[in-house]
């Protein structure tokens, strides 16, 4: 629900009553992934949501927590495959 946020893997550890290094283990162990590549996967989910209804890429890269939009675009294409404006593109014109 805070993924836009600044979060600090302390007080996510501290919350749970866990050291910040069993708090990882738990976390990947339940999630399959660390707690860091799991924060980064939802903020890119939720801008492409963002750039499908109309935002621009630096309002997106903005809104979803992140700080500098050429990491944000970096980021962004090593998941999707696409740099955000191609991932535009992509999806006003899909192939057949």
């Amino acid at each position: 629900a805070n993924y836009s946020e600044k979060l600090v893997l302390e007080e996510l550890a501290r919350n749970t009553a866990l050291s910040k290094f069993h708090f990882i283990r738990q976390f990947r162990k339940y999630y399959g992934r660390t707690p860091h590549q799991y924060l980064k996967e939802v903020r890119i989910e939720a801008a492409k949501r963002l750039l499908k209804n109309g935002a621009k890429v630096s309002e997106a890269c903005f809104q979803v927590g992140f700080e500098s939009p050429t990491s944000f675009s970096m980021l962004f294409k090593e998941i999707t495959g696409y740099n955000p404006s191609d991932f535009l593109k992509k999806e006003q014109y899909p192939r057949a």
